[in-house]
């Protein structure tokens, strides 16, 4: 998971305001209670300390109309530094004034966002769905020149060859639909190809498709639309599918590496390792209820078990917080990439280790 997008929230450290709500409003009501509820989490919030122009910001975005499971809101000095809707209730209602903002529960529960290609094959053509990371981009029509499209159920000397006629109309259409699905994954960058459709034209398609393309095609076993819900859903199966898999591959590739002096074990190792920018790939397991902290300063390489480990470097009057949020700001800040690991049991035993750029010295 590429962390780029949460930058924003680290320019500073000191006041920061994390918000998780039930924000669901499918029923009578709902929004009544949408407000109860951000109502009793902004007096946890000033209790603790938090200032009124931050909670009014924060407060702003909860009062807004739309129906999504759940929200994520981070605020900061009287401004909101990123909301997200949340593609389900969040697992547990947050509200929380600290030094970092806690972002670990939004990355645990947020949608990947994979790159990826939506297609309908039809004989006649078919219909192609671009999905950048940033969402879905406009779909296009694609007439293929073949034809005639239908077999015909007619006998005599002529049927033979007007099916053959037919069949090389579609594989023309399943090439030039090829070349517009290949164009579409070149440009959104696309790590997986979900196509949806007649299974005979689904068959063809991929057929038509560069190797690599065909070797990261999931075929959707429904003859609906590109844009529908149902091969959405599909589609984001297909992708959560895929991000648990590249996860297992980064986890086998840190057992390997790890002996090699390019991998470490363990929450201080990792944070060792981020205070020397050597961290490529940060892998741990989703522990919600976790109790793990670490010293913070103002730099995002500003993480350690101690003070003491922080004064060797410089750092003075470190503060305490979350570890999760100190690994997930450091991530952000040296474009480290974030994996969470899909079996716990075969995790090191605090759930925390790294893939390094280069070996430990």
């Amino acid at each position: 998971m590429d962390l780029d997008f949460l930058r924003p929230l680290y320019q500073h450290t000191g006041g920061h305001v994390s918000v998780y709500l039930d924000t669901s409003r499918e029923h009578e009501g709902s929004a009544h209670q949408v407000g109860l509820r951000w109502r009793a989490a902004r007096e946890r919030l000033a209790s603790a300390g938090a200032d009124k122009p931050t909670l009014d910001a924060v407060g702003a975005v909860f009062a807004s109309p739309g129906a999504v499971p759940g929200r994520a809101v981070f605020g900061h000095r009287g401004a909101v530094l990123l909301t997200e809707a949340l593609p389900a209730a969040p697992r547990r209602e947050i509200a929380r004034l600290a030094p970092l903002p806690h972002a670990m529960p939004l990355l645990a529960q947020r949608a990947p966002h994979v790159p990826h290609v939506r297609v309908e094959a039809r004989h006649d053509g078919g219909e192609v769905l671009p999905v950048s990371a940033s969402g879905p981009l406009a779909d296009e029509q694609v007439t293929g020149t073949g034809w005639p499209v239908h077999k015909t159920a007619a006998g005599g000397w002529s049927q033979l060859r007007y099916q053959r006629s037919t069949e090389e109309a579609w594989e023309t259409n399943a090439k030039e639909l090829a070349e517009r699905v290949t164009a579409a994954a070149r440009e959104v960058g696309a790590e997986l190809i979900a196509v949806a459709g007649d299974p005979v034209a689904r068959t063809l398609l991929v057929r038509q498709l560069p190797s690599d393309l065909a070797a990261r095609t999931v075929l959707i076993e429904r003859e609906v639309s590109a844009e529908s819900d149902a091969a959405a859903r599909a589609a984001d199966q297909a992708v959560a599918d895929y991000v648990a898999g590249r996860s297992r591959e980064r986890f086998e590739h840190w057992r390997t590496q790890q002996a090699h002096g390019h991998g470490v074990a363990g929450l201080a190792a990792t944070m060792a390792a981020f205070r020397d920018s050597a961290v490529a790939d940060l892998l741990l397991v989703d522990h919600p209820e976790s109790t793990f902290t670490a010293c913070v300063g103002p730099a995002p390489a500003d993480l350690a078990s101690s003070a003491a480990e922080l004064a060797d470097r410089g750092v003075t009057g470190p503060v305490t917080d979350r570890a999760d949020a100190a690994l997930a700001r450091a991530a952000a800040m040296t474009s480290a990439q974030l994996y969470f690991l899909p079996d716990p049991g075969a995790a090191p035993a605090d759930g925390i280790c790294a893939l390094l750029r280069f070996p430990e010295s």
